[in-house]
């Protein structure tokens, strides 16, 4: 029995070994989106213990939370309004005792940048280096996945065109998390009591862990030869310049939507710029953003890298949620007709 478990276990190794760092990347993302939209289906009452924080948490203050709401990041907005059917409250008992330990402040939302920034600091110094995490996760991409890792006929050209993706994408990334952590720092403002449950900062984290990783590892065979030939890398290939122009444009707008949230007062509704035509024109800027990374990232013959579009999958099912909430808010706050006219935060879609 011990030898056939035993048996077992390595088979699920050996399976687990098979699989390159990419997919698991895309069963990261895909897996915990997946978990948010199935909360979307749990009674009011109890998806709003296990998903909502800080001021959006219906066990705050609801004065203080509706003062604070404009100021937080990365989901600024006034908590949405409590629906009824509540589910029996037993359940709803053991989830809130559950949820009620490990509770950390909101504010360390600004760890997960730090995460961010840390980790592309980290890949460039092991790219410069040849460091073993690095050389270690891209060969067994390379071993895992040969035929997408292949030159191809072009040989060094193709090299050089794709080691340019993989670097503007981690140039991409690296901006991104710098400038949010600057936003969470100094811009952003988050009440003192606020709070949330230890799994989301776990699950943020480990978002911004999985996505460093994400936006290089599809070029791991031009990483691997570029170390053996030393060829320059063409950060300008074709599909670039485009990229990152609209990326460069929500990021700039998302600055700007953050620091007018910042900005208002309480029982405030935003109107500056993007707000006139969506609830949440920060989350579009911030999925507009992923979606230029995943399309950088791509390597050869492909449009998008699969595991930045997963995890811009993860985003969207995150920042749709908590937007469909605030739109709620307001029409509660402001009235329906204050917000009749905006999408909520993909135009011509929600």
């Amino acid at each position: 029995m011990a030898e056939a478990a035993q048996e077992a276990l390595q088979h699920l190794w050996a399976q687990a070994l098979a699989q390159p760092p990419s997919q698991w990347c895309q069963a990261f993302f895909l897996g915990a989106g997946g978990g948010l939209v199935v909360m979307q289906a749990l009674p009011r009452s109890l998806r709003s213990i296990l998903m909502d924080y800080g001021p959006r948490s219906t066990d705050g203050n609801k004065d203080q939370a509706a003062a604070a709401a404009p100021a937080l990041a990365p989901a600024p907005a006034p908590a949405p309004a409590p629906a009824p059917a509540p589910a029996p409250s037993g359940l709803k008992k053991l989830v809130r005792a559950v949820t009620s330990v490990g509770q950390v402040p909101h504010a360390w939302f600004w760890h997960f940048y730090l995460v961010s920034v840390g980790l592309s600091a980290l890949w460039a110094w092991q790219f410069l280096s040849k460091g073993r995490v690095l050389s270690a996760l891209a060969e067994w991409q390379r071993v895992a996945t040969p035929k997408v890792q292949a030159a191809g006929d072009d040989g060094e050209d193709v090299v050089r065109k794709e080691l340019g993706r993989v670097f503007a994408a981690w140039i991409m990334m690296a901006l991104q998390g710098t400038r949010r952590l600057y936003e969470s720092l100094f811009v952003m403002k988050t009440g003192s009591g606020s709070t949330m449950w230890f799994v989301h900062w776990i699950l943020g984290s480990a978002f911004y862990v999985v996505m460093s990783v994400s936006v290089w590892i599809e070029g791991s065979g031009a990483i691997l030869e570029a170390w053996k030939t030393q060829d320059p890398a063409r950060i300008l290939s074709s599909r670039v310049p485009s990229a990152m122009a609209i990326y460069f444009w929500a990021w700039v707008k998302q600055n700007e939507c953050h620091a007018h949230l910042a900005s208002l007062k309480k029982y405030t509704l935003p109107t500056a710029g993007l707000f006139q035509f969506l609830v949440c024109p920060h989350y579009t800027c911030e999925c507009l953003i992923y979606l230029t990374i995943a399309f950088v990232a791509a390597p050869e013959g492909r449009w998008f890298s699969s595991p930045v579009i997963c995890g811009l999958a993860f985003v969207v099912a995150n920042l749709g949620a908590t937007a469909m909430g605030t739109r709620q808010w307001y029409a509660q706050k402001f009235g329906a007709s204050a917000v009749a006219s905006r999408w909520t935060m993909i135009p011509l879609v929600f």
